[in-house]
């Protein structure tokens, strides 16, 4: 049995260092200093009796015998983590750590209160969560759930669609009393846009007259501000600097005290929709199954619930 999990352990550092190209970036990733996994790789060779890897001071690669056993081992491995999905499927009791990423101003408004939901529904699960803006590798980095707003979801993943990011062109009541209010979507230039800033300016919003119709018109707008985060872009509105393009979530109860008002009420910012993205797999472990299930119930219109009925 010693024998086994030593040969499983020694399978999984040669694929983390043949995927990560090298030993210091392998080590990174399994949380190991490089001189551990050196000694590993050396006491697997030893035990095998062939060399897998021929190092040099400026690179690697395997050995032809150490492509067979790498390929070998990988099939191995996998085999081994679809048991543990199939046999964790079965069990409807959430466990283990969950792994969820999340947009940072929609984390933390609409996500965030589903992971404390669930956290009090299923005690033994530890949630990871990582509110960003950047994209990131689901696979590469161990996401168990990413929710991402986009037009087209990625084709390699399992998607199920939230809702939609509605979105509202507005401004304080202050901006508009100076500036006056635009009447037609082309009047925009002639205002203070606040533009949000994702990697490069967003400076062309897309308006639609409905939320059904299929043709959109792109205005060209700008204005004094920029600003990268939807926080910002808020408080810059509600501080009469301008128009901006903001989530109906975020701004729903300032729009009701009278704090900011619609504009071009008729034409309608094109949104995207929300998904709770995970990867395929012949089994869905029972953590990620019921926390998409209380995202799914939240989004709807529903309350976070933080006992399972």
């Amino acid at each position: 049995m010693q024998e086994h999990r030593e040969a499983i352990t020694g399978m999984s550092i040669l694929v983390a260092v043949v995927d990560a190209g090298s030993l210091s970036a392998a080590a990174a990733k399994l949380g190991m200093t490089s001189s551990a996994v050196s000694k590993q790789l050396s006491r697997l060779e030893a035990r095998l009796g062939i060399r897998l890897l021929q190092r040099t001071t400026r690179r690697m690669q395997l050995t032809e015998a150490g492509a067979r056993y790498c390929e070998r081992a990988r099939s191995i491995l996998e085999s081994i983590e679809s048991v543990e999905r199939e046999a964790e499927s079965v069990q409807d009791t959430p466990h283990g750590t969950l792994r969820v990423t999340a947009p940072t101003v929609l984390g933390q408004v609409q996500v965030m209160p589903v992971v404390l939901a669930f956290q009090h529904a299923y005690p033994a699960v530890k949630v990871h969560v990582e509110l960003s803006d950047r994209r990131i590798d689901l696979v590469e980095e161990g996401i168990d759930v990413a929710i991402r707003m986009t037009a087209q979801p990625p084709s390699a993943f399992v998607a199920r669609r939230l809702g939609d990011d509605r979105r509202v062109l507005c401004a304080s009541p202050d901006y508009l009393a100076r500036a006056g209010r635009p009447r037609r979507p082309s009047e925009l230039t002639d205002h203070d846009c606040i533009v949000f800033v994702a990697g490069q300016p967003v400076e062309t919003w897309h308006l639609r007259a409905t939320e059904d119709a299929e043709h959109t018109s792109p205005i060209r707008v700008s204005g004094r501000l920029h600003v990268n985060n939807t926080h910002a872009l808020r408080q810059a509105a509600l501080a009469g600097l301008g128009i901006a393009d903001l989530p109906r979530y975020l701004v729903e109860e300032d729009l009701a005290a009278g704090r900011l008002e619609a504009v071009l009420g008729r034409f309608i910012p094109v949104g995207r929709g929300v998904f709770a993205i995970y990867a395929p797999a012949p089994y869905v472990t029972a953590k990620v199954r019921r926390f998409v299930e209380m995202l799914e119930k939240t989004f709807r219109g529903g309350v976070a619930e933080w006992r399972t009925s």
